[in-house]
Protein backbone atom coordinates (compact mmCIF):
# COMPACT_ATOMS: atom_id res chain seq x y z
CA UNK A 1 0.00 0.00 0.00
CA UNK A 2 1.16 3.55 -0.73
CA UNK A 3 2.32 5.79 2.09
CA UNK A 4 0.84 9.24 2.54
CA UNK A 5 0.79 11.96 5.16
CA UNK A 6 -2.49 12.83 6.87
CA UNK A 7 -4.67 14.78 4.44
CA UNK A 8 -8.33 15.03 3.48
CA UNK A 9 -9.64 11.96 1.69
CA UNK A 10 -10.27 12.45 -2.01
CA UNK A 11 -13.44 11.01 -3.55
CA UNK A 12 -12.86 9.45 -6.97
CA UNK A 13 -15.58 8.03 -9.22
CA UNK A 14 -14.51 5.28 -11.63
CA UNK A 15 -16.85 4.69 -14.60
CA UNK A 16 -16.42 1.61 -16.79
CA UNK A 17 -18.51 0.31 -19.68
CA UNK A 18 -18.15 -3.24 -18.37
CA UNK A 19 -18.56 -4.82 -21.81
CA UNK A 20 -16.34 -7.69 -22.98
CA UNK A 21 -12.77 -7.24 -21.72
CA UNK A 22 -13.63 -3.95 -20.06
CA UNK A 23 -15.29 -5.94 -17.31
CA UNK A 24 -11.87 -7.38 -16.46
CA UNK A 25 -10.39 -3.87 -16.58
CA UNK A 26 -13.06 -2.72 -14.12
CA UNK A 27 -11.84 -5.32 -11.63
CA UNK A 28 -8.21 -4.34 -12.19
CA UNK A 29 -9.10 -0.70 -11.52
CA UNK A 30 -10.99 -1.68 -8.39
CA UNK A 31 -7.88 -3.48 -7.17
CA UNK A 32 -5.69 -0.48 -8.03
CA UNK A 33 -8.04 1.95 -6.28
CA UNK A 34 -7.93 -0.20 -3.15
CA UNK A 35 -4.19 0.54 -2.98
CA UNK A 36 -4.79 4.31 -2.71
CA UNK A 37 -4.91 4.94 1.05
CA UNK A 38 -5.96 8.59 0.99
CA UNK A 39 -8.70 8.18 -1.61
CA UNK A 40 -12.22 6.81 -1.46
CA UNK A 41 -13.25 5.10 -4.69
CA UNK A 42 -16.77 4.62 -6.01
CA UNK A 43 -17.15 2.29 -8.99
CA UNK A 44 -19.87 2.38 -11.66
CA UNK A 45 -20.05 -0.57 -14.06
CA UNK A 46 -22.49 0.29 -16.84
CA UNK A 47 -23.21 -3.38 -17.53
CA UNK A 48 -24.55 -3.92 -14.02
CA UNK A 49 -27.90 -3.04 -12.42
CA UNK A 50 -29.68 -2.21 -15.68
CA UNK A 51 -33.28 -1.10 -15.20
CA UNK A 52 -36.13 -1.80 -17.61
CA UNK A 53 -35.77 1.77 -18.83
CA UNK A 54 -32.04 1.28 -19.40
CA UNK A 55 -32.70 -1.82 -21.48
CA UNK A 56 -35.40 -0.15 -23.56
CA UNK A 57 -33.20 2.87 -24.27
CA UNK A 58 -30.31 0.58 -25.20
CA UNK A 59 -32.48 -1.39 -27.62
CA UNK A 60 -33.72 1.79 -29.31
CA UNK A 61 -30.38 3.59 -29.52
CA UNK A 62 -28.28 0.58 -30.46
CA UNK A 63 -30.58 -1.07 -33.03
CA UNK A 64 -28.60 -2.08 -36.10
CA UNK A 65 -30.09 -0.78 -39.35
CA UNK A 66 -27.22 -1.60 -41.72
CA UNK A 67 -24.75 -4.48 -42.21
CA UNK A 68 -22.12 -5.10 -39.54
CA UNK A 69 -19.50 -5.93 -42.18
CA UNK A 70 -18.77 -5.22 -45.83
CA UNK A 71 -18.59 -2.07 -47.90
CA UNK A 72 -21.72 -0.55 -46.30
CA UNK A 73 -20.85 -1.44 -42.71
CA UNK A 74 -21.85 1.17 -40.14
CA UNK A 75 -23.63 3.49 -42.59
CA UNK A 76 -26.36 3.68 -39.94
CA UNK A 77 -23.75 5.11 -37.52
CA UNK A 78 -24.40 2.14 -35.24
CA UNK A 79 -21.01 2.44 -33.58
CA UNK A 80 -21.49 6.12 -32.71
CA UNK A 81 -24.98 5.39 -31.40
CA UNK A 82 -23.63 2.60 -29.19
CA UNK A 83 -20.88 4.87 -27.91
CA UNK A 84 -23.36 7.67 -27.28
CA UNK A 85 -25.63 5.25 -25.44
CA UNK A 86 -22.74 4.37 -23.12
CA UNK A 87 -22.10 8.05 -22.55
CA UNK A 88 -25.74 8.84 -21.77
CA UNK A 89 -26.07 5.90 -19.40
CA UNK A 90 -22.85 6.95 -17.68
CA UNK A 91 -24.11 10.52 -17.30
CA UNK A 92 -27.30 9.29 -15.62
CA UNK A 93 -25.35 7.02 -13.26
CA UNK A 94 -22.90 9.81 -12.40
CA UNK A 95 -25.75 12.23 -11.67
CA UNK A 96 -27.30 9.67 -9.32
CA UNK A 97 -23.97 9.13 -7.56
CA UNK A 98 -23.49 12.89 -7.19
CA UNK A 99 -26.76 13.06 -5.26
CA UNK A 100 -25.05 11.04 -2.54
CA UNK A 101 -21.62 12.68 -2.47
CA UNK A 102 -19.28 15.13 -4.15
CA UNK A 103 -16.46 13.78 -6.27
CA UNK A 104 -13.02 15.34 -6.59
CA UNK A 105 -12.17 13.50 -9.80
CA UNK A 106 -13.83 11.34 -12.46
CA UNK A 107 -12.11 8.40 -14.16
CA UNK A 108 -13.66 7.15 -17.42
CA UNK A 109 -12.82 3.89 -19.19
CA UNK A 110 -13.07 4.09 -22.11
CA UNK A 111 -13.70 7.45 -23.82
CA UNK A 112 -17.25 6.56 -24.89
CA UNK A 113 -18.37 6.60 -21.26
CA UNK A 114 -17.51 10.32 -21.21
CA UNK A 115 -19.37 11.25 -24.41
CA UNK A 116 -22.27 12.90 -22.55
CA UNK A 117 -20.25 14.37 -19.66
CA UNK A 118 -18.38 17.21 -21.35
CA UNK A 119 -19.90 19.97 -19.21
CA UNK A 120 -19.37 17.94 -16.06
CA UNK A 121 -15.69 17.53 -17.03
CA UNK A 122 -15.48 21.33 -17.14
CA UNK A 123 -16.38 21.41 -13.45
CA UNK A 124 -14.60 18.30 -12.18
CA UNK A 125 -11.11 17.11 -13.20
CA UNK A 126 -11.33 13.94 -15.27
CA UNK A 127 -9.02 11.18 -16.46
CA UNK A 128 -10.03 9.39 -19.66
CA UNK A 129 -8.49 5.94 -20.08
CA UNK A 130 -8.25 4.47 -23.60
CA UNK A 131 -6.93 1.37 -25.31
CA UNK A 132 -7.41 2.79 -28.84
CA UNK A 133 -8.75 5.85 -30.60
CA UNK A 134 -11.82 5.71 -32.78
CA UNK A 135 -9.63 6.66 -35.72
CA UNK A 136 -7.66 3.47 -35.10
CA UNK A 137 -10.92 1.53 -34.83
CA UNK A 138 -11.91 2.83 -38.26
CA UNK A 139 -8.89 1.08 -39.78
CA UNK A 140 -10.74 -2.21 -39.32
CA UNK A 141 -13.36 -1.15 -41.87
CA UNK A 142 -12.93 -2.60 -45.35
CA UNK A 143 -14.19 0.27 -47.54
CA UNK A 144 -13.73 4.01 -47.77
CA UNK A 145 -17.42 4.52 -47.12
CA UNK A 146 -17.47 2.47 -43.93
CA UNK A 147 -14.30 4.17 -42.68
CA UNK A 148 -15.88 7.57 -43.33
CA UNK A 149 -18.82 6.66 -41.09
CA UNK A 150 -16.44 6.74 -38.12
CA UNK A 151 -16.05 10.49 -38.59
CA UNK A 152 -18.68 11.19 -35.93
CA UNK A 153 -16.80 9.02 -33.45
CA UNK A 154 -13.46 10.63 -34.26
CA UNK A 155 -14.92 14.11 -33.74
CA UNK A 156 -16.59 13.10 -30.49
CA UNK A 157 -13.33 11.57 -29.27
CA UNK A 158 -11.72 14.95 -29.82
CA UNK A 159 -14.34 16.71 -27.70
CA UNK A 160 -13.73 14.24 -24.87
CA UNK A 161 -9.94 14.44 -25.03
CA UNK A 162 -10.03 18.24 -25.02
CA UNK A 163 -12.36 18.30 -22.02
CA UNK A 164 -10.27 15.77 -20.09
CA UNK A 165 -7.63 16.88 -17.63
CA UNK A 166 -5.51 13.87 -18.59
CA UNK A 167 -5.68 10.91 -20.94
CA UNK A 168 -4.08 7.58 -20.05
CA UNK A 169 -3.33 5.22 -22.93
CA UNK A 170 -2.59 1.55 -22.39
CA UNK A 171 0.08 1.56 -25.11
CA UNK A 172 2.49 3.72 -27.05
CA UNK A 173 0.53 2.66 -30.14
CA UNK A 174 -2.65 4.33 -28.88
CA UNK A 175 -0.80 7.33 -27.46
CA UNK A 176 0.98 8.04 -30.75
CA UNK A 177 -2.24 8.00 -32.72
CA UNK A 178 -4.01 10.28 -30.25
CA UNK A 179 -1.15 12.77 -30.41
CA UNK A 180 -1.10 12.65 -34.22
CA UNK A 181 -4.87 12.97 -34.61
CA UNK A 182 -5.35 15.58 -31.88
CA UNK A 183 -2.02 17.48 -31.59
CA UNK A 184 -3.53 19.94 -29.12
CA UNK A 185 -4.11 17.05 -26.70
CA UNK A 186 -0.66 15.46 -26.97
CA UNK A 187 0.63 16.97 -23.73
CA UNK A 188 -2.21 15.36 -21.76
CA UNK A 189 -1.35 11.79 -22.73
CA UNK A 190 0.41 9.36 -20.41
CA UNK A 191 1.13 5.73 -21.25
CA UNK A 192 -0.06 3.36 -18.50
CA UNK A 193 -0.31 -0.32 -19.47
CA UNK A 194 -3.00 -2.20 -17.59
CA UNK A 195 -1.76 -3.62 -14.30
CA UNK A 196 -1.27 -7.37 -14.46
CA UNK A 197 -3.18 -9.52 -12.02
CA UNK A 198 -0.72 -11.57 -9.95
CA UNK A 199 -2.95 -13.54 -7.58
CA UNK A 200 -3.33 -17.16 -8.63
CA UNK A 201 -0.26 -17.27 -10.89
CA UNK A 202 2.30 -19.38 -9.03
CA UNK A 203 5.98 -18.66 -9.83
CA UNK A 204 6.66 -22.35 -9.14
CA UNK A 205 4.93 -23.19 -12.43
CA UNK A 206 8.20 -22.29 -14.17
CA UNK A 207 10.19 -24.98 -12.40
CA UNK A 208 7.31 -27.41 -12.88
CA UNK A 209 7.59 -27.01 -16.65
CA UNK A 210 11.34 -27.56 -16.49
CA UNK A 211 10.79 -30.84 -14.65
CA UNK A 212 8.46 -32.32 -17.26
CA UNK A 213 9.57 -35.48 -19.04
CA UNK A 214 11.46 -34.83 -22.31
CA UNK A 215 9.04 -36.89 -24.40
CA UNK A 216 5.89 -35.27 -23.05
CA UNK A 217 3.84 -33.48 -25.75
CA UNK A 218 4.26 -29.70 -25.85
CA UNK A 219 1.02 -28.10 -24.71
CA UNK A 220 -0.18 -25.03 -26.62
CA UNK A 221 -3.00 -22.87 -25.26
CA UNK A 222 -5.41 -20.58 -27.14
CA UNK A 223 -8.05 -18.43 -25.43
CA UNK A 224 -10.57 -16.35 -27.36
CA UNK A 225 -14.30 -15.86 -27.34
CA UNK A 226 -14.53 -14.31 -30.82
CA UNK A 227 -12.80 -17.24 -32.51
CA UNK A 228 -12.49 -15.79 -36.05
CA UNK A 229 -11.25 -12.38 -34.88
CA UNK A 230 -8.71 -13.97 -32.56
CA UNK A 231 -7.21 -15.95 -35.45
CA UNK A 232 -8.65 -19.33 -34.53
CA UNK A 233 -9.33 -20.57 -38.10
CA UNK A 234 -5.78 -19.67 -39.16
CA UNK A 235 -4.41 -21.52 -36.14
CA UNK A 236 -6.36 -24.68 -36.99
CA UNK A 237 -5.16 -24.58 -40.62
CA UNK A 238 -1.56 -24.07 -39.54
CA UNK A 239 -1.80 -26.93 -37.04
CA UNK A 240 -3.19 -29.25 -39.70
CA UNK A 241 -0.57 -28.25 -42.28
CA UNK A 242 2.31 -28.69 -39.81
CA UNK A 243 1.11 -32.05 -38.52
CA UNK A 244 1.90 -31.28 -34.90
CA UNK A 245 -0.59 -33.84 -33.58
CA UNK A 246 2.05 -36.43 -32.68
CA UNK A 247 4.35 -34.08 -30.77
CA UNK A 248 2.05 -31.43 -29.32
CA UNK A 249 -1.48 -30.73 -28.14
CA UNK A 250 -3.54 -27.57 -28.50
CA UNK A 251 -6.24 -26.55 -26.03
CA UNK A 252 -8.75 -24.21 -27.70
CA UNK A 253 -10.52 -22.38 -24.88
CA UNK A 254 -13.58 -20.92 -26.56
CA UNK A 255 -17.36 -21.20 -26.58
CA UNK A 256 -17.44 -20.55 -30.33
CA UNK A 257 -19.46 -23.29 -32.12
CA UNK A 258 -16.78 -25.64 -33.45
CA UNK A 259 -17.20 -29.16 -34.76
CA UNK A 260 -14.77 -31.02 -32.52
CA UNK A 261 -14.97 -34.13 -34.70
CA UNK A 262 -13.53 -32.30 -37.71
CA UNK A 263 -10.49 -30.87 -35.91
CA UNK A 264 -6.97 -32.20 -36.58
CA UNK A 265 -5.28 -34.62 -34.19
CA UNK A 266 -4.03 -33.01 -31.01
CA UNK A 267 -6.63 -30.24 -30.81
CA UNK A 268 -9.07 -30.22 -27.90
CA UNK A 269 -11.93 -27.74 -27.45
CA UNK A 270 -12.37 -26.58 -23.85
CA UNK A 271 -15.69 -24.86 -23.16
CA UNK A 272 -17.37 -22.99 -20.31
CA UNK A 273 -14.18 -21.67 -18.73
CA UNK A 274 -14.58 -18.49 -16.69
CA UNK A 275 -11.58 -16.19 -16.11
CA UNK A 276 -9.80 -16.42 -12.77
CA UNK A 277 -11.46 -19.70 -11.78
CA UNK A 278 -9.51 -22.76 -10.64
CA UNK A 279 -10.06 -24.39 -14.03
CA UNK A 280 -8.78 -21.30 -15.85
CA UNK A 281 -5.64 -21.11 -13.73
CA UNK A 282 -5.00 -24.83 -14.24
CA UNK A 283 -4.97 -24.35 -18.01
CA UNK A 284 -2.24 -21.73 -17.58
CA UNK A 285 -0.31 -23.99 -15.21
CA UNK A 286 -0.32 -26.85 -17.72
CA UNK A 287 0.50 -24.70 -20.78
CA UNK A 288 3.95 -24.57 -22.36
CA UNK A 289 3.15 -21.94 -25.01
CA UNK A 290 0.30 -19.48 -25.53
CA UNK A 291 -0.69 -18.82 -29.15
CA UNK A 292 -3.21 -16.33 -30.51
CA UNK A 293 -2.64 -15.06 -34.07
CA UNK A 294 -5.32 -12.40 -33.71
CA UNK A 295 -6.48 -10.34 -36.68
CA UNK A 296 -7.63 -7.37 -34.60
CA UNK A 297 -6.63 -6.49 -31.08
CA UNK A 298 -6.22 -3.09 -29.46
CA UNK A 299 -4.13 -4.27 -26.51
CA UNK A 300 -4.46 -7.95 -25.61
CA UNK A 301 -4.55 -8.43 -21.83
CA UNK A 302 -4.32 -12.17 -22.41
CA UNK A 303 -0.69 -11.68 -23.45
CA UNK A 304 -0.07 -10.06 -20.06
CA UNK A 305 -1.68 -13.06 -18.40
CA UNK A 306 0.51 -15.44 -20.40
CA UNK A 307 3.61 -13.56 -19.30
CA UNK A 308 2.65 -13.57 -15.63
CA UNK A 309 2.00 -17.32 -15.95
CA UNK A 310 5.57 -17.69 -17.21
CA UNK A 311 4.34 -18.88 -20.60
CA UNK A 312 5.97 -17.62 -23.83
CA UNK A 313 3.47 -16.19 -26.30
CA UNK A 314 3.10 -16.31 -30.06
CA UNK A 315 1.15 -13.29 -31.27
CA UNK A 316 0.57 -11.09 -34.28
CA UNK A 317 2.83 -8.10 -34.94
CA UNK A 318 -0.03 -5.58 -34.95
CA UNK A 319 -1.11 -2.60 -32.85
CA UNK A 320 0.07 -2.82 -29.22
CA UNK A 321 1.01 -6.50 -29.24
CA UNK A 322 4.72 -5.85 -29.98
CA UNK A 323 4.77 -3.83 -26.75
CA UNK A 324 3.64 -6.93 -24.84
CA UNK A 325 5.77 -9.54 -26.65
CA UNK A 326 9.48 -8.81 -27.00
CA UNK A 327 10.12 -10.81 -30.17
CA UNK A 328 12.65 -13.58 -29.61
CA UNK A 329 13.00 -12.70 -25.93
CA UNK A 330 9.61 -13.24 -24.28
CA UNK A 331 7.82 -14.81 -27.23
CA UNK A 332 7.54 -14.75 -30.99
CA UNK A 333 5.74 -12.34 -33.32
CA UNK A 334 4.24 -13.40 -36.64
CA UNK A 335 2.81 -11.47 -39.55
CA UNK A 336 -0.99 -11.22 -39.63
CA UNK A 337 -2.78 -13.94 -41.61
CA UNK A 338 0.58 -15.58 -42.38
CA UNK A 339 0.32 -19.33 -41.93
CA UNK A 340 3.98 -20.08 -42.65
CA UNK A 341 5.12 -17.60 -40.01
CA UNK A 342 2.78 -19.20 -37.52
CA UNK A 343 3.94 -22.73 -38.32
CA UNK A 344 7.57 -21.63 -38.00
CA UNK A 345 6.99 -20.03 -34.61
CA UNK A 346 5.12 -23.04 -33.25
CA UNK A 347 7.72 -25.45 -34.64
CA UNK A 348 10.52 -23.51 -32.94
CA UNK A 349 8.69 -23.91 -29.62
CA UNK A 350 7.98 -27.60 -30.19
CA UNK A 351 11.61 -28.36 -30.99
CA UNK A 352 13.29 -26.47 -28.14
CA UNK A 353 12.34 -26.82 -24.49
CA UNK A 354 15.23 -24.48 -23.65
CA UNK A 355 13.73 -21.75 -25.86
CA UNK A 356 10.30 -22.17 -24.27
CA UNK A 357 11.62 -22.05 -20.72
CA UNK A 358 13.96 -19.14 -21.38
CA UNK A 359 11.28 -17.02 -23.04
CA UNK A 360 8.71 -17.91 -20.38
CA UNK A 361 10.98 -16.83 -17.52
CA UNK A 362 11.90 -13.62 -19.37
CA UNK A 363 8.23 -12.88 -20.05
CA UNK A 364 7.29 -13.08 -16.38
CA UNK A 365 10.28 -10.99 -15.30
CA UNK A 366 9.53 -8.28 -17.88
CA UNK A 367 5.79 -8.12 -17.18
CA UNK A 368 6.35 -7.84 -13.44
CA UNK A 369 8.49 -4.80 -14.20
CA UNK A 370 6.22 -2.98 -16.66
CA UNK A 371 2.78 -3.97 -15.34
CA UNK A 372 3.28 -4.17 -11.60
CA UNK A 373 0.01 -3.42 -9.74
CA UNK A 374 1.96 -1.39 -7.16
CA UNK A 375 3.64 0.66 -9.88
CA UNK A 376 0.31 1.27 -11.63
CA UNK A 377 -1.36 2.32 -8.38
CA UNK A 378 1.49 4.68 -7.49
CA UNK A 379 1.39 6.32 -10.93
CA UNK A 380 -2.40 6.67 -10.80
CA UNK A 381 -2.19 8.08 -7.27
CA UNK A 382 0.31 10.76 -8.30
CA UNK A 383 -1.71 11.67 -11.38
CA UNK A 384 -4.95 12.05 -9.43
CA UNK A 385 -3.28 14.21 -6.79
CA UNK A 386 -1.67 16.38 -9.45
CA UNK A 387 -4.95 16.94 -11.28
CA UNK A 388 -7.02 17.60 -8.17
CA UNK A 389 -4.56 19.94 -6.50
CA UNK A 390 -2.83 21.76 -9.35
CA UNK A 391 -4.78 21.39 -12.61
CA UNK A 392 -7.83 23.43 -13.44
CA UNK A 393 -10.43 21.69 -15.65
CA UNK A 394 -10.20 22.66 -19.30
CA UNK A 395 -13.01 24.65 -20.97
CA UNK A 396 -15.23 22.79 -23.41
Amino acid sequence: MLNSAARPMLNVLFVNSGILGHGVVAKLLEDAAARLPDMTATHVNLSHDLTVRDRVVRRLLCARLAPAAGWAANVDLARWRRQMHAGLLAARRIAAAEQRQRFDLLHFHTQATAYASLRRMNRVPAIVSIDATERQASDEMTSGLSRATYGANVRHDGLVFRAASAVTATSQWAARDLAATYPDCAAKVRVMPYPARLDGFDPAWLSGRADRAPGEPVRFLFMGGDFPRKGGPLLIRAWRDAGFGGRAVLDLVTDWPLDAESLPDGIHVVRDVKPYTARWFDLWRRADVFVMPTRREAFGMVFQEAAIAGVPAIGTAINAIPELIDDGVTGLLVRPEHGRDLIGAMRACVESADLRLRMGAAARHRMLAIASPDRYAATLHDLIEDLVHTHAPQPV
